[in-house]
Order: C-alpha cells, then sequence, then structure tokens
C-alpha cells in the first residue's frame, strides 16, 4: 500500500512538474528553482534484510516483545460478571508492560448480541489529573477470544453495556500474569 502511494505521489509530482514546464515554455519565462516550493520524497523502507541460510537455517535476531519471561507462574481464572438490564459496569484487571493474557469473553442466554456494548480498554493511572488510554477492541455481545500483551502498567479490561431487557451473565475465562482489581 505504501508503494502505491509513493508511486502515485511520484506520478502526481511529475505531471506538476511537467504542467509547470509547459506554462514555463509557453509565457517565455525560464523556471527558476529558488521560486518552487521544496518537495519532499518519501523514499520507501527498506525491505529487512533476510539473514544467509548457514546448514539449511536462516536464524533472525529477537525482535522486541516477542517474548516476556516473567518471575511467577501464570494464573487462571473463569470470572462471571452479572450485567444488569438496562446498566453498564466495567470489569477490570491490573497488568504491567509486557504481560499477557488470554482470554475468552461470552454472554450466556443473550437473546440479540447487538443489545449488548463491550468494550477492551486500558489505560494508565493519572498524574496530575491526565492519564493515557488506549481501545483494544470494541464489539456487541459476540463472543470473542484473543491474546493481549499490556502496552504499559495499569488497568486493563472491559466496560459492558447491557441495552437488553435482561440481566446478562458475562462470562471470561482468562489465563495468563495479571491481578484481578480489587472492587
Amino acid at each position: 500500500m505504501l508503494r502505491r502511494h509513493l508511486t502515485r505521489t511520484v506520478s502526481a509530482l511529475s505531471v506538476i512538474t511537467l504542467v509547470t514546464l509547459a506554462a514555463c515554455a509557453e509565457s517565455g519565462v525560464a523556471p527558476s528553482v529558488a521560486n518552487q516550493p521544496a518537495v519532499a520524497v518519501a523514499t520507501p523502507p527498506a525491505a529487512p534484510q533476510v539473514p544467509e541460510a548457514v546448514k539449511g537455517w536462516r536464524e533472525y535476531p529477537l525482535r522486541d516483545g516477542v517474548v516476556s519471561i516473567q518471575p511467577a507462574k501464570w494464573r487462571t481464572d473463569t470470572v462471571r460478571v452479572p450485567v444488569p438490564a438496562g446498566k453498564g459496569l466495567e470489569y477490570k484487571l491490573t497488568m504491567e508492560k509486557g504481560e499477557g493474557l488470554v482470554y475468552n469473553i461470552s454472554y450466556g442466554t443473550l437473546a440479540d448480541p447487538g443489545l449488548m456494548l463491550t468494550e477492551f480498554h486500558g489505560h494508565t493511572r493519572q498524574v496530575d489529573g491526565v492519564g493515557d488510554l488506549m481501545f483494544y477492541s470494541k464489539t456487541g455481545g459476540s463472543p470473542q477470544s484473543g491474546v493481549f500483551t499490556a502496552p504499559w502498567d495499569g488497568i486493563h479490561g472491559w466496560y459492558l453495556k447491557n441495552d437488553s431487557a435482561k440481566d446478562v451473565v458475562v462470562k471470561l475465562e482468562l489465563a495468563g500474569f495479571y491481578a484481578l482489581e480489587a472492587k
């Protein structure tokens, strides 16, 4: 996509240059580089280096975020969160940057998934009234499974809003490195 964008940009610049030169030729005025706006042309990023194969294997260097060694064993929890009809609430976990979570969320007997709003998000604690916030996914009441790595130390969890006429019990199946947030 970047290559297509750059090709269009270079093509557009070429057309602009030709039109400018043609206009200058018709008017008898020589184009002046000094009077032209500077135009930066981005070059596409270099392709990643492919290591040479040694004994049939290409060994790549380890990238950041591929592995996160933890000091303790992971935990697992199955949590049932009652969400009353017409109400919303948050269910939170505390995680440190780089800790991972595997999760599954389901909605019991919810008849219409469109009546449930689910926002999986995280935020830092506020300092002087300012904090960082990121939404990981925004969905309705359809089951979802995922793997998540915390981008920072803070609170990570789900805002659940039940717009149906019946109470819903949301089931969270969790495994990984986290602490359940105190109520």
